[in-house]
């Protein structure tokens, strides 16, 4: 990407996910400010602690949470969500969305294949109202499939699989199919305030 060289990224993971990305990265050189953190978000101490220092250091944040609140239960989606939400540097977050169906269907599939270890957690019945509830509000959302077909870059799935989602979308109504570009994608929020309160929209 190409980032500003004032850009200040500060990317927190699991010791041995940063580990690994250092020993891969070695030779590259990034475009901005780096700095990589070892550390479990679900560790509240040490979460606390890295996002008071962020928010005092910076004037503006941009928080991006790829492939982290899907993993997390409920309590600890909701905690984080507070911990941001309390920051007051803090204008957007993005986060993974996820429509309930996927969710069920994803469950199913991925406890047959590899066990209860690597199910989402984060399940709410109504996305949008847990993150409303929690004082963010849904700025924009882009749904992959829609970004996809717009980018010219095909969501990589298994050809089995393709196969059949193509069958049921020709046996499937209207309806079904736009519901189906809904699947997934990615929420962009932000800080609910008096003047923009939260909202409990829907997908």
């Amino acid at each position: 990407m190409e980032l500003p060289e004032s850009l200040t990224w500060v990317e927190a993971d699991h010791p041995q996910i940063i580990e690994h990305k250092e020993t891969r990265l070695a030779g590259e050189r990034p475009r901005c400010r780096l700095e990589r953190v070892k550390l479990d978000l679900t560790n509240l101490a040490e979460r606390r602690d890295l996002l008071d220092r962020v928010n005092a250091q910076a004037k503006q944040l941009l928080v991006l949470t790829e492939g982290v609140v899907p993993y997390l239960s409920m309590e600890e989606a909701g905690s984080l969500a507070d911990d941001l939400q309390a920051l007051d540097h803090v204008l957007y977050w993005i986060v993974d969305y996820f429509a309930p169906q996927t969710l069920k269907y994803r469950q199913r599939f991925w406890a047959k294949r590899w066990g209860q270890n690597v199910q989402f957690k984060f399940a709410p019945d109504d996305w949008f109202a847990f993150f409303a509830g929690h004082g963010w509000r849904s700025r924009e959302i882009r749904y992959l499939p829609e970004e996809a077909e717009r980018l010219h870059r095909p969501i990589e799935v298994p050809r089995l699989l393709r196969i059949l989602f193509k069958i049921r979308g020709f046996f499937a109504s209207k309806e079904r199919r736009a519901a189906f570009r809904k699947f997934s994608g990615y929420v962009l929020l932000e800080p609910a305030t008096p003047e923009n309160p939260a909202e409990q929209a829907s997908a």
